[in-house]
């Protein structure tokens, strides 16, 4: 499936932020889907993910790097697993508290991967993920630099934009998320750097972000 790229990655925006590295998480799988297209008809506000890698050097392209990313569907349930609920008492769960049983292998829903092109650039088609207790709204990245070396973080969203998505359609039964950026425990460890640059696109949103990887150079890189 070919895509034609968000002209901000073309150009010299997004400008570039360290890449910081951030916890898998309990809901990885190996070996995802190779694609663009990850919705498999998910409900949801449509959302294009666009990605430019860079080196230490903050210039230098990641060329043929393999891009995994994995998110929650809009009730907050990822393929695979169960989804998570608060308490009885509506407080979240902690992270211990969350299993990471499979209970449906054979699902790959809001899952995929792709290669970076020359550019250091890839793309996903998928929904503006829903939320589940304990944790503010993410995608999950893992980038494969070859020779066993993986960079892992998380993408994130203004709180503002996600209490608008979380208004609409199929998010709105849920009601409104019980942990945000702000009370995230995850998200102070560098997610300000990670929250994808949106613009409204068609009927839904488009989110960039270049980022390099962390090295001797890294204060070139900062906005």
């Amino acid at each position: 499936m070919t895509v034609s790229p968000d002209p901000r990655l073309e150009s010299a925006q997004p400008a570039c932020r360290v890449l910081p590295e951030q916890t898998e998480g309990p809901y990885h799988r190996q070996a995802p889907p190779e694609r663009v297209d990850i919705t498999e008809d998910c409900e949801g506000m449509p959302l294009r993910v666009g990605l430019r890698l860079l080196d230490t050097d903050a210039v230098t392209p990641l060329r043929d790097a393999v891009v995994e990313v994995w998110q929650a569907d809009a009730t907050g349930r990822y393929s695979g697993f169960a989804r998570v609920e608060p308490h009885a008492d509506g407080t979240p769960l902690a992270a211990e508290e969350i299993s990471d049983e499979q209970v449906a292998p054979q699902e790959t829903f809001l899952r995929g991967s792709q290669r970076t092109d020359a550019a250091g650039t890839c793309q996903f088609l998928t929904i503006w993920p829903g939320w589940y207790s304990g944790r503010t709204i993410h995608i999950h990245v893992i980038v494969h630099l070859g020779g066993g070396r993986t960079v892992t973080t998380q993408l994130y969203f203004p709180d503002e934009l996600n209490a608008e998505v979380l208004a609409s359609g199929p998010y709105a039964e849920r009601g409104p998320q019980d942990t945000t950026n702000a009370t995230d425990t995850i998200f102070p460890g560098g997610g300000e750097d990670t929250i994808l640059q949106l613009e409204r696109r068609d009927a839904g949103w488009s989110g960039v972000l270049c980022l390099a990887r962390a090295g001797e150079l890294y204060t070139k890189m900062l906005l």
